[in-house]
């Protein structure tokens, strides 16, 4: 009985002070609603789909003044599955972020452990289409703007520097004898003065997994044949369903957005390169929308993007729409419709939100919540 009644008091408070100087926050986001998808290899789906525009999180944020504007810091971020109760992101228990570090006012922050790459940092803010809908994440999330972590990394962020600030990642492979083999690395940049927003970034991971059919709907990638449909039944055997190795993914992006008065323009742009001994494949893809607050409590958002990889091409519009109850509770709803080439069968959410569809359109509709805590 002492055992849940201490646990209860440790959760029911959202700021625990270790001491005079020292702070640990808890914190979370809970997205939970409807989905609708018109054509999941040729039938329609209504589900409860949790974690979608915002990924379901309970974390533990803290630091220890160390004096001079100098500070300990530590992030372990849990993500769960709220239809089950279950753990996301393999079963690790703080598998969205696990890192510490130090961190100073003045020469910014170097941290260690699980962590997102620069392309989450600097790029997913201008993915004006995922903010409306994640459905709409850019082709195949093959640039990982959806923000994908990586295990074993150094990180460094720099400070604001009049508007500048900068950043590096380095990620060991932990291969005994080969210090390239399983390593990546990300760099990232950008520049914010007032209504004008301007970033760079570039990533690049050795030896990783991709899913090419079940991640964008193609039959060819990089020089290999990943999946073949029967002429007769249309039935599509996916080959590499338990994923395709690559010797390298190299991303480079840029955006820019601007603020006039309350609207805002986005724009990006990302080429994504595999490569393999079979060939290369370049996944390119340019977005552009805007955003809009009607109100306090209603923001508009639309999004267009194109893409293409080899002879595949891909054209996505993007409308959402948000209602905030307060400040820590908001309403959303998207509708996103893709359509590809008749050599692909198209698929939103790369695959880890829907399944691919049995022709060349797809579109995918969502009501729901979130709450911030």
């Amino acid at each position: 009985m002492k055992k849940h009644l201490a646990a209860a008091t440790i959760l029911g408070a959202c700021t625990v002070p270790g001491h005079a100087q020292s702070s640990v926050s808890i914190y979370g986001i809970i997205d939970a609603g409807i989905t609708f998808i018109d054509n999941q290899a040729g039938k329609k789906q209504y589900k409860f789909a949790d974690g979608v525009n915002y990924g379901n999180r309970l974390g533990f944020k803290g630091s220890e003044d160390l004096g001079g504007g100098n500070r300990a810091i530590f992030v372990l971020e849990n993500g769960f599955a709220l239809g089950t109760g279950g753990l996301r992101q393999s079963g690790r228990l703080f598998g969205r972020q696990s890192y510490v570090g130090l961190q100073s006012d003045s020469y910014g922050a170097f941290t260690m452990g699980r962590q997102y790459d620069l392309v989450k940092d600097y790029l997913t803010q201008m993915n004006v289409g995922g903010f409306a809908s994640v459905y709409a994440g850019h082709q195949g999330d093959f640039d990982r703007i959806s923000g994908q972590q990586l295990d074993n990394t150094v990180k460094y962020m720099s400070p604001d520097m009049k508007g500048f600030s900068f950043g590096a990642l380095w990620k060991f492979g932990e291969t005994a004898g080969n210090f390239h083999q399983g390593s990546a690395y990300s760099f990232g940049a950008g520049y914010k003065n007032g209504p004008l927003n301007v970033i760079g970034v570039y990533t690049h991971i050795s030896d990783t997994t991709v899913y090419p059919y079940l991640q964008s709907g193609v039959f060819n990638f990089a020089g290999t044949t990943v999946a073949t449909k029967n002429a007769s039944t249309g039935v599509v055997n996916d080959l590499y369903a338990a994923g395709l190795t690559v010797d390298s993914q190299a991303i480079a992006g840029a955006g820019i957005s601007y603020a006039l008065g309350k609207l805002t323009l986005v724009a990006n742009t990302s080429a994504t390169t595999f490569k393999r001994s079979t060939g290369s494949s370049t996944m390119r893809v340019y977005e552009a929308g805007a955003i809009y607050p009607f109100s306090a409590q209603w923001l508009g958002i639309f999004g267009y993007q194109y893409a293409k990889m080899d002879n595949a091409h891909w054209n996505q519009p993007t409308v959402g729409a948000r209602y905030n109850l307060s400040k820590r509770t908001w309403l959303y709803g998207a509708f996103s419709y893709l359509k590809s080439t008749p050599n692909v069968n198209a698929t939103q959410g790369a695959g880890f939100y829907t399944d691919v569809s049995d022709g060349t359109h797809q579109i995918t509709t969502r009501l729901a919540m979130i709450h911030t805590f």
